[in-house]
């Protein structure tokens, strides 16, 4: 008897490694689980702030008489954004930009900036339904996993970098979002490579007046891109990298005319590549 005595212990201590396994991976189950949930919390919290935000945003209806106002719905982000008839039917030249096109919502900007002084514009995308506040600060680390309320966030908020003016009158004006999963914030970008010609027109409201952009390169880019650049004055180097911009985009979206006045609007969201971005740029034709 006393020869088995050794496998026994053998067995003792196999049973407590093999105990010790299941706990460890009960432990990472229940860790992986807590991390979900918290995940799920998270957006959820994020996506509740920000449909209580477009409350204050106001969809414009064209009735045929001049026009109509009706309350933007904030529960969802689709109803808030809608696009109207009127701005598809649209025509893009610049002959006729004044007298046609309106922005396809108002903002009550004394109510927002009640809330946050840093929001500098809000952003409506048509072809996406997309509609967010942007803000602006010191730096472009604030605002990353910032709401807009300034509530810890993994989202954060729509943001431009801190470099360029608040009145989006830069050459080049650069504009932030988390690519998210749930499809919220910049999180539905890259489907622009399909639906843009749906409504190719990005529109930027600020409290001064309302932007138009026409799309015109949607492409991915290393975060080292010259895509990135910020111009102080324009010159013909401006123009010339407006052009290379255009050249390098991944869909054909037509012809394009660019000078020393052109003010673009560069869009750039993270991709599963750490080390590109998403980009969509556009150029102003109406203000």
């Amino acid at each position: 008897m006393a020869q088995l005595q050794p496998d026994g212990k053998k067995k003792k201590v196999s049973d407590k490694v093999l105990v010790l396994g299941i706990i460890l991976c009960v432990a990472v189950m229940a860790f992986s689980l807590y991390q979900i949930i918290k995940t799920a919390m998270a957006y959820r919290e994020g996506e509740e702030e920000y449909n209580q935000l477009r409350q204050y945003t106001t969809a414009q209806k064209d009735s045929g008489d001049g026009g109509e106002s009706v309350s933007a719905s904030s529960e969802s982000t689709a109803s808030a954004t809608k696009p109207t008839e009127a701005l598809r039917a649209v025509s893009v030249t610049e002959d006729n930009a004044e007298n046609t096109r309106k922005a396809p919502i108002s903002v009550d900007w004394n109510s927002l900036k009640s809330i946050n002084q840093d929001i500098v514009g809000w952003i409506y995308i048509g072809a996406l339904k997309l509609s967010y506040p942007v803000t602006h600060y010191t730096d472009n680390d604030f605002y990353l996993h910032r709401t807009f309320e300034k509530n810890d966030n993994f989202a954060g908020s729509i943001f431009e970098e801190c470099q360029n003016s608040t009145d989006f009158n830069d050459p080049n004006t650069i504009i932030y979002g988390h690519n998210m999963k749930n499809g919220s914030m910049f999180g539905t970008l890259s489907h622009l490579e399909q639906t843009y010609t749906d409504d190719p027109f990005i529109w930027v409201l600020t409290p001064d007046g309302d932007y138009c952009y026409q799309i015109f390169s949607m492409k991915k880019a290393a975060i080292s891109d010259e895509t990135y650049t910020l111009f102080i004055g324009t010159d013909e180097s401006f123009t010339d990298w407006c052009n290379k911009m255009k050249a390098s985009s991944d869909v054909d979206t037509g012809s394009f005319s660019f000078n020393t006045e052109s003010r673009i609007l560069t869009l750039s969201t993270c991709t599963t590549d750490s080390g590109h971005r998403f980009v969509v740029q556009a150029q102003r034709i109406a203000a």
